[in-house]
């Protein structure tokens, strides 16, 4: 329970915007949130054993491992004792909470490189490249899994949602992806998962705390401070973020302006895949009745061309349909 010159803070003016959190709901939650923040044996054992299964399924391209890894990890209640800690300025649950998360984070991410070096499999697939380019999207995901992580927290009733929310913002399979990057010496694949990591936290912390301001669980007064910091470290992970938005939204623009060509000959083009931006590299299928020739293919690299206002390189997979 908060004392002395914080109890003065809170009784200063209205609680909060929504609600006005009950002394037995302020009581019942600081005391878990304290016990979240303190880490324990079976936290580091939980994040090992996901970790390690996160990686496989990441290996193996399974979907279904790599979300029964997100229900298995524990880094949801640790973070959402961080959003308190934030909001309340209490720099013990701080610092508790920041040790837990990152004691979790180290031993799991040298499992993930350690199991990488051990795994001849040297190649990405779709679980692990779809990992390394995070965009405001994720960023989005993430706050709205704060919310809820803090909501299912404060409110018993449920709590049950917490395995959805884990599911939601997946923070074990990026922090396994940043380890094969980083095992594979990979820049591209560990620093992409690495920003997709921090988002998750930063976006989940930032909403958390926003969430238990309004819940009633402290003033603005005492919040402020807490609430400032974390914006202004979501906002300068958003330029990355934002950049990356810009990218998928036109990627998705010239697969999309391709893909609804209606062309008068009887050539299908289907299947088209942005492979890069600078050049702009672009991979299609062609369906046709007959074997196509080098000009014909050279004419329809010239009308992409035309239609997209700039220079591609074409790879081109021909499919003849008898």
């Amino acid at each position: 329970m908060p004392r002395g010159e914080t109890v003065s803070e809170l009784t200063r003016g209205p609680l909060p915007f929504i609600l006005h959190a009950s002394t037995e709901e302020f009581k019942e939650l600081f005391q878990v949130l304290r016990e979240n923040a303190t880490p324990k044996a079976s936290y580091l054992v939980l994040m090992v054993l996901s970790t390690i299964l996160a990686t496989f399924g990441l290996f193996a391209n399974s979907a279904p491992v790599v979300i029964g890894a997100m229900i298995l990890a524990p880094l949801m209640s640790p973070i959402i004792s961080l959003s308190m800690g934030t909001l309340r300025q209490d720099k013990g649950l701080i610092i508790n909470s920041i040790y837990t998360i990152a004691s979790g984070l180290g031993l799991a991410f040298l499992c993930s490189v350690l199991i990488t070096l051990l795994t001849p499999l040297n190649a990405p697939n779709a679980e692990i490249l779809s990992r390394t380019s995070p965009n405001l999207l994720d960023l989005g995901i993430a706050v709205f899994s704060g919310v809820a992580g803090a909501y299912a927290h404060a409110r018993e009733e449920v709590a049950k949602t917490l395995a959805g929310v884990a599911i939601a913002v997946a923070l074990v399979p990026p922090l396994a992806v940043a380890g094969i990057g980083l095992g594979w010496f990979d820049g591209g694949i560990f620093f992409g998962a690495t920003l997709l990591l921090l988002t998750n936290l930063a976006g989940m912390v930032l909403a958390g705390a926003f969430t238990f301001l309004l819940l009633g669980f402290s003033p603005f007064r005492l919040a402020q401070r807490g609430l400032l910091i974390s914006a202004a470290i979501v906002l300068l992970l958003s330029i990355p973020l934002g950049l990356g938005f810009y990218k998928m939204v036109y990627e998705s623009n010239v697969v999309e302006r391709i893909e609804s060509w209606e062309r008068d000959d009887k050539i299908q083009i289907k299947d088209v895949q942005m492979l890069g931006l600078n050049p702009l590299t672009i991979s299609v299928r062609l369906i046709s009745d007959h074997t196509l020739s080098d000009s014909e293919i050279d004419k329809i690299k010239e009308e992409i061309e035309e239609r997209l206002g700039k220079k591609v390189s074409l790879e081109v997979n021909v499919t003849v349909k008898r």
